[in-house]
């Protein structure tokens, strides 16, 4: 089976994880904050709070701005459902906003229509670690907080610098699947000092110099996942330039044939997920179950949240979100994965779509 993805784990993590354990410092401590310095230096950030999740540091982002009942807070359709369920969980409502067709983020100008006198703040995601249009983003939300998800970017570069550099907050996640991984994991980021602060208490119980000031949980990161974390960011740019190879055999091979996500001319995407948009005809789950017998894995590749269960009732119409959702299938995409394993990939969805 050609699987879908696969972290790349080594013998450095194998050794950094034993030496943690070795040494009975376990949760939060010096090997947490040289991975909040490394992250913070390589995106251009004054700030890194480490946390447990990339859903929890949206949650902690969200708080930091003082986001709750009675705010909104406008979020693209088409995604993991994390940054949505984020919003709700902080008592606000979210604003849906389509995406662009081609390039599957939300514009500047639809987040600008979207708004209302009751929008507290914007979630902007890196879809698939394709970078959203940053400077556009900026100049239709004005001084409007932003909170970046760029769960899936981290090695992406806008226009005129890394994601993970745009708004008040950029969140990053280090899940399995992701570029980088610490088994679980997440990041705030932010150049902001009273933010910084505010987000190392909401992750520590709610503790500020020794005092509980707030009530809050338990976000913290483990050494453990930081080790991993300090020993796949030494092989980064080895992920994200093999990763650009192998998009570029399947553009190469699919471009013209299916509908493919665009990058931003000038902008470069670490290809976090590789997706397809199947022509009409096809049924997503026939030909997922069809390269599965074929022994290829394809995934779902991302949902029109306000269609989701936890979203019942919602009557927003949101097409090309809906349309990528119902259409889309994730491509097997792995820094080990071989070329001839792309050309399987490619042969194998040509004979179901054929077939």
């Amino acid at each position: 089976m050609i699987r879908l993805a696969k972290p790349w784990i080594g013998e450095d993590e194998q050794r950094a994880v034993a030496a943690v354990l070795e040494s009975g410092q376990l949760v939060q401590g010096p090997l947490v904050e040289r991975f909040e310095q490394a992250v913070a230096a390589l995106v251009g950030r004054q700030h890194a709070v480490a946390v447990s999740s990339g859903t929890s540091a949206l949650q902690l982002a969200l708080r930091a701005l003082q986001v709750g009942t009675g705010d909104e807070v406008l979020c693209p359709a088409l995604s993991w459902p994390s940054p949505a369920h984020a919003v709700r969980v902080a008592g606000a409502k979210v604003q849906f906003v389509d995406v662009d067709q081609d390039e599957w983020n939300s514009s500047g100008l639809a987040l600008r229509a979207a708004r209302t006198g009751d929008t507290r703040a914007a979630i902007v995601i890196d879809q698939f670690g394709n970078p959203a249009r940053a400077e556009e983003i900026r100049d239709g939300l004005g001084a409007l907080p932003i909170i970046e998800d760029a769960a899936c970017a981290l090695g992406s570069r806008f226009t005129n610098g890394p994601c993970g550099s745009l708004g008040r907050v950029s969140c990053l996640s280090f899940h399995p699947r992701k570029i980088l991984t610490t088994g679980e994991g997440g990041m705030c980021l932010t150049d902001d000092d009273d933010i910084a602060e505010k987000l190392r208490m909401l992750r520590n119980h709610g503790q500020l110099r020794g005092e509980f000031v707030v009530a809050a949980g338990n976000s913290r990161m483990t050494e453990i996942a930081a080790a991993l974390g300090l020993a796949q960011l030494q092989r980064l740019d080895d992920i994200v330039a093999r990763r650009r190879a192998l998009a570029g055999l399947y553009r190469e091979a699919l471009g013209g044939k299916l509908d493919l996500q665009s990058t931003p001319a000038g902008a470069e995407s670490n290809y976090q997920t590789f997706g397809v948009i199947l022509p009409q005809g096809y049924d997503r789950n026939v030909v997922r179950e069809k390269l599965r017998e074929r022994g290829v894995e394809a995934g779902l590749l991302s949902f029109a949240i306000h269609k989701l269960g936890s979203f019942a009732g919602s009557d927003a119409s949101l097409p090309i979100a809906e349309h990528i959702a119902a259409r889309g299938i994730a491509l097997p995409l792995y820094p080990q994965m071989r070329n001839a394993e792309v050309d399987e990939v490619v042969r194998s969805l040509r004979g179901v779509l054929d077939g």
